[in-house]
């Protein structure tokens, strides 16, 4: 019998059989919370996709996962989770156009370099038919291009600094490429291993990048470097930026946990109004013989699955907004805003459940603490003097 009435008195609370005036406001609120979570959710998502993003730019492109600082001659036997070995050489240059300079870092890679995993970090045009040349040909952004108002087939000038000389260099530019993070494009150039080691004579400073499985990464470092190989991370050669990209991560889940916090401080008005328009009823059902605590429960048990309800519905919905985010982004990097040139907007979305869960958790539980602590207004109650005017 008690069970029965408590289901009852529950559902005419979520507005079964109640007036539309009910009915509006429990919807009301389950929109307002479904749209903060589904907010919370969609920018913590954003945020994580495009760290990750960063992060792969850099790995992809930058460093490679790991590096082994051996000069030559490194032969490693099958090892789970490796996916490509590169020679690497690069060093420090100043390039020069007609029209400006830039200090870069020149890269020289083999003519494997690019495969498929790092062709999908980036757009290539197609190299134009150009005059025959017996210049060394780079690579360049399309971004550095801009810079330096140059395009294919267009002279440069580096100026080649090692310890002990300076030498220049003429070149020609044999393409342009695109990776859509422009702090990485406007400081990277690539072009041919040999000719790197061919003008620093073997003093150039070279390494192995190597691609892994991010799930293995760890292991197979630890692997190596049991092995007597010197070895470090993508994150540890790019020290700042690694940093700079979990800063970031982590006070954006700040900021989001803070919101959430405030959000359940708002569910608890909803229990307080409950109880304010309620008050007849309240005092009714004690004169009754109904125990404050029975009432406090069916209160806290009707907010809670309004919260609850809320929450599923903003998380599937900001998860399901983040998922196509795709042809959003790509719309607005075609438009080339200047205001969000150096922010990554070609990246792959990826779901951080451990941060969703966080937020979702803290959330639920400031709520819970926060309707517990507005039901103390049912305590204080009179029967007698809210009943009186009946």
């Amino acid at each position: 019998m008690k069970g029965s009435l408590f289901h009852l008195m529950v559902l005419r609370k979520l507005g079964y059989r109640g007036s539309r005036a009910a009915k509006k406001r429990i919807l009301f609120n389950i929109l307002l919370i479904s749209l903060v979570v589904a907010s919370l959710v969609f920018a913590q998502i954003f945020v994580v996709s495009m760290s990750r993003g960063i992060a792969d730019k850099y790995a992809l492109l930058g460093n490679g996962h790991l590096q082994i600082h051996e000069h030559t001659g490194l032969e490693l036997g099958p090892i789970e989770g490796l996916l490509d070995t590169q020679l690497v050489a690069q060093s420090h240059a100043l390039i020069y156009s007609p029209e400006a300079n830039k200090m870069v870092r020149l890269k020289g890679v083999g003519s494997e370099y690019f495969n498929e995993m790092r062709l999908e970090q980036l757009s290539m045009g197609t190299p134009e038919a150009g005059q025959a040349t017996n210049l060394p040909q780079i690579l360049i952004s399309t971004t550095l291009a801009e810079e330096l108002g140059v395009t294919v087939n267009d002279r440069v000038a580096l100026m080649l600094v090692s310890q002990n000389s300076i030498r220049p260099q003429l070149c020609v530019i044999h393409n342009l490429y695109d990776s859509g993070y422009q702090e990485l494009d406007a400081n990277l150039v690539f072009c041919d291993y040999e000719l790197v080691h061919r003008l620093f004579g073997g003093k150039e400073e070279t390494y192995y990048e190597l691609l892994v499985e991010q799930s293995r990464m760890q292991s197979i470092k630890g692997d190596l470097q049991m092995q007597g190989y010197s070895v470090t991370s993508w994150d540890e050669e790019n020290y700042s930026v690694a940093t700079n990209l979990n800063t970031s991560r982590q006070a954006v889940l700040g900021v989001m946990v803070v919101v959430a916090i405030l959000c359940g401080y708002f569910i608890s008005e909803l229990s307080r109004e409950l109880v304010e328009d309620d008050k007849h009823k309240i005092a009714m059902l004690t004169l009754l013989g109904a125990r404050r605590v029975f009432i406090r429960k069916v209160y806290f048990s009707t907010v809670m699955l309004v919260t609850l309800v809320s929450i599923l519905a903003g998380t599937m919905a900001g998860m399901l907004l983040a998922s196509n985010l795709g042809p959003l982004l790509s719309y607005i990097a075609d438009k080339s805003i200047p205001s969000l040139s150096y922010y990554l907007l070609d990246f792959s979305i990826s779901i951080p459940a451990s941060d969703i869960l966080s937020i979702i958790l803290v959330l639920l539980f400031v709520s819970m603490i926060s309707v517990q602590w507005s039901l103390r207004r049912v305590k204080v109650i009179e029967p007698l003097s809210c009943t009186h005017f009946d």
